[in-house]
């Protein structure tokens, strides 16, 4: 799958979603990213998918709702979404939405995978 905002790595039964821009914003097709991450579940049939978020320095609520989608898919089919390598911007930003509980963290892609075990 070739995506505008993501890497993608597959490793046995789990997707590792490189996010490669540091800002995503409105100025980006928030929608188009939406449905990317949507397909990797829908089409794709992932339910272990690891998020890293090592070059993302800013995000929108626009962004943090398909973050929050992709959530709820993959809780719908019994699977599952992590959030690896979460910058200290988008630590605070999460915070302020309180939804850093809400989402599951691991401060790396290795330990995020040791946390589907």
């Amino acid at each position: 799958m070739q995506s505008r905002f993501f890497q993608l790595a597959i490793d046995d039964d789990v997707a590792t979603v490189d996010l490669l821009r540091d800002r995503l914003t409105e100025e980006d097709n928030i929608e188009e990213f939406g449905q990317e991450l949507a397909s990797l579940v829908d089409k794709q049939n992932f339910r272990k998918i690891i998020l890293s978020m090592g070059q993302v320095r800013y995000l929108t609520s626009s962004v943090i709702g398909k973050l929050i989608m992709l959530h709820r898919r993959l809780g719908r089919t019994d699977g599952q979404l992590v959030l690896a390598d979460v910058t200290p911007e988008v630590e605070e930003i999460l915070s302020a939405s309180q939804l850093l509980s809400y989402f599951r963290t691991a401060p790396s892609v290795s330990e995020a995978k040791g946390a589907f075990a």
